[in-house]
């Protein structure tokens, strides 16, 4: 323990409160809370702010849970997390297309970078946002009617992330208190813990004097009002044409179901995001754009995204932007002759008559209700063993691993699979010996 004032011993918590009292202070005076009390945040605030804690929970909460040092599963927990709630919120504002803070955001990503460094160098150093994150839950039950007040909400709409723990959240701050106190710390890793927790009170500040006020010009677009985990990568900055790329997102997700059962909201989030930046790629000339297709397509196909399904976003996205901005249209169809030197790479090695074949013995050796249930694997499979002949690599060993995982699939689907890759080889072996037999 810590020796504080008159000899007495101090506890971590208490440690580290004393030790960031004067930086909690400065935070909880930034005009932001001023604006919230007197009813005059704006929205773009408010989401800016969400959208903010959705970057950083985005980074943290996953590191938490890969427990590099044991006393941080000692503390931290799954039901902890906020991600979700936050995530809740923000598909509430979403039809508001609220535009991003482009300072804010800038201060959000430094957090986030800040975070992954520190996980690398002093994992034991995430204990102190994480006392940070905790603490503020407990405000959370007075800042709620603030918002609810000044932005007309009720109930849990756009405020799941300030009801945090609800009636649980004195004894969850209770169990909190003790799991950290009871940690076994040597005085050099209590200090790295104490000094991430000021650090962590001091990036705050900076991030909400950044949320409130703001200048009218810093009002923009940035992917991270799509998807706070997606990073830096530009946008459209014409709200329809970031609305036509949500559609065009969500369509192929529907198409596919094969995304969400794989990987669920957060891909759908993914989906969306890429979306919106292959809707800037009208704008360069074409070999740019199909080189940044060819890109995202070897990307993708290794982590078990065929790019069939590139191809078949590409073409939802073009005609919903169209759709959007009629006069543009000849601009936007700039996209698709990217689309057609992926489908003409993959025909290379399997045509689309040979894929469908593929896809309807494939539906037939599983039977109706799994091909309801994940419909056009055949295809997908299919595709995967053209990528990675095309010259992408993995494409097969990363859908081929989730599609035959025996705790997901009974036997008929996994010998189904199996079957369909080593025809889908057979084919595309026979397609090369007739290719290079030909005159």
């Amino acid at each position: 323990m810590t020796t504080g004032l008159y000899g007495q011993h101090l506890t971590l918590m208490e440690t580290i409160k004393a030790a960031t009292f004067t930086a909690h202070a400065q935070l909880q005076t930034a005009p932001y809370f001023g604006a919230l009390a007197s009813c005059q945040l704006p929205l773009e605030s408010y989401v800016g702010q969400l959208r903010a804690l959705a970057v950083i929970h985005g980074v943290l909460e996953p590191i938490l849970s890969r427990g590099s040092d044991a006393r941080l599963a000692a503390v931290w927990s799954h039901d902890m997390g906020k991600l979700s709630a936050l995530q809740r919120d923000l598909r509430f504002f979403e039809p508001r297309t609220v535009p991003d803070l482009r300072e804010a955001v800038e201060a959000a990503l430094k957090i986030d970078q800040h975070i992954r460094l520190r996980s690398l160098d002093e994992p034991l150093a995430l204990l102190g946002y994480l006392y940070v994150l905790e603490g503020s839950m407990l405000g959370a039950n007075v800042v709620r009617p603030l918002v609810a007040r000044a932005l007309l909400l009720e109930g849990q709409d756009g405020l799941a992330y300030l009801h945090g723990y609800g009636a649980e959240g004195p004894a969850q701050w209770g169990r909190f208190l003790q799991g950290m106190n009871a940690l076994e710390l040597n005085p050099e890793e209590r200090a790295v813990v104490v000094a991430a927790a000021g650090e962590f009170f001091g990036e705050l500040s900076a991030l909400f004097h950044r949320l409130y006020p703001f200048a009218p010009e810093s009002k923009t677009f940035l992917v991270t009002s799509i998807n706070p985990e997606a990073g830096r990568h530009p946008v459209p900055a014409d709200a329809r044409e970031v609305e036509a790329s949500l559609r065009a997102g969500d369509v192929c997700w529907q198409n596919f179901p094969y995304f969400e059962q794989r990987y669920g909201e957060r891909g759908r989030r993914f989906a969306r995001s890429d979306a919106a930046w292959q809707a800037t790629l009208y704008q360069y000339e074409p070999p740019q754009i199909l080189q940044q297709v060819r890109w995202l397509g070897r990307v993708l196909a290794g982590r078990g995204m065929p790019t069939l399904l590139l191809e078949d976003q590409l073409e939802v996205l073009v005609t919903e932007l169209s759709a959007a901005i009629p006069e543009n249209t000849a601009a936007y169809a700039r996209l698709l002759p990217a689309t057609a030197a992926l489908h003409a790479a993959r025909s290379q090695h399997l045509t689309d008559d040979q894929i469908d074949t593929l896809a309807d013995e494939f539906d037939r050796a599983v039977g109706p209700e799994w091909r309801t249930r994940l419909p056009h694997t055949g295809r997908l499979l299919g595709a995967a063993v053209a990528d990675e002949l095309a010259g992408c690599p993995g494409a097969v060993k990363s859908l081929h691993a989730w599609m035959s995982d025996a705790d997901r699939f009974p036997p008929v689907w996994i010998q189904a699979v199996e079957t369909a890759l080593h025809t889908a080889r057979d084919m595309a072996e026979q397609t090369a010996t007739l290719d290079s037999a030909a005159p």
